[in-house]
């Protein structure tokens, strides 16, 4: 056998093999927490980009109208005290149909890790968030969010 067919056969062995390969199946659900864990631990890193990056650009809420207002909105929260921050997500619902998704889950925003959380007005905000996201381009995004203190 000369080198020639030894390399077109290990070659077509080398192709089959990655076509034949199992692969791993997708879980949208675990997708989209992974999303959102990802949104929290930029929050608590003041991590705008990373945040703005789950956002869809034609993104809506019910009280700001675009991308560009939420970014505004997060960067007043995230840098308008200079302590520590934390951010609990406590419950978090996640429904996928196909390449929608609903989320709905409690999150609580604290000033300094040495707050305590379960007390009102202690430099601690609860916020109740509904959104959906959708898959697009090989990633999810967050295409609308309401949310209520």
């Amino acid at each position: 056998m000369d080198r020639r067919a030894l390399l077109l056969g290990g070659g077509v062995v080398l192709i089959a093999g990655a076509l034949l390969w199992p692969r791993k199946k997708r879980d949208p659900e675990a997708e989209v927490r992974a999303m959102i864990a990802e949104c929290v631990t930029a929050a608590e890193k003041r991590d705008l980009g990373t945040i703005a990056e789950h956002l869809a650009d034609d993104f809506r809420g019910s009280q700001v109208s675009s991308k560009q207002e939420v970014k505004q909105l997060l960067l007043g929260y995230l840098f308008r005290n200079q302590n520590g921050l934390v951010v609990l997500n406590p419950s978090l619902d996640v429904k996928v149909s196909g390449d929608e998704a609903t989320f709905s889950g409690v999150f609580v925003f604290a000033r300094g890790r040495d707050v305590n959380w379960q007390e009102p007005g202690d430099g601690v905000s609860r916020y109740d968030l509904d959104g959906r996201v959708e898959y697009r381009d090989g990633h999810w995004v967050i295409t609308s969010a309401e949310w209520k203190r």
